[in-house]
């Protein structure tokens, strides 16, 4: 109100144009839910022709109805997806994975956290599915750079190197 700014609510199916080349699609919520992981925003980035994937944390069910809601009005291949809520077994299922075919996976997850993070079934997921992973407890800080055509990642920590899997 100081400043004078609007207050946006994003829902689903809102774009953001950012520039001709780069925007933003809001993808979910697509439903209310009790489960406040569920809740999280979805965003698709567009560059140029790569794309990235932000789910913050929501979890299974509200991937497959996303997944069901879009439809093939969305291409859902991506270049890189932010792994759901920190590489929980309760997000990131096996058809979002498919649906969704990364080239990388980034896991934001703070070293020796209390809740176990990433899951040791989501880990073997993305492995059984070949994706390199990123993850910021092993690699800090992650940094995927798009040109519009190719994604480079780079990490902090060059002491450690991503899974030796490449991407398909």
């Amino acid at each position: 109100d100081q400043q004078r700014l609007e207050v946006r609510i994003p829902s689903p199916g809102d774009i953001i144009e950012v520039s001709d080349d780069l925007d933003i699609t809001v993808l979910g919520p697509v439903k209310d839910y009790a489960e406040t992981n569920d809740t999280s925003i979805v965003l698709m980035v567009r560059y140029g022709q790569t794309r990235f994937f932000f789910t913050g944390d929501m979890e299974v069910t509200a991937e497959n109805d996303m997944l069901d809601y879009w439809g093939e009005e969305v291409d859902w291949n991506v270049d890189v997806l932010k792994s759901g809520h920190h590489g929980s077994s309760t997000s990131s299922g096996y058809r979002f994975i498919y649906e969704t075919d990364p080239e990388y996976v980034v896991i934001s997850v703070g070293k020796d956290n209390s809740y176990g993070h990433p899951h040791r079934e989501i880990v073997k997921l993305y492995q059984d599915a070949g994706l390199p992973m990123f993850r910021t407890d092993e690699l800090g800080t992650v940094i995927a750079t798009s040109d519009g055509i190719t994604v480079t990642m780079t990490w902090e920590n060059q002491n450690a190197a991503p899974a030796d899997v490449q991407p398909g």
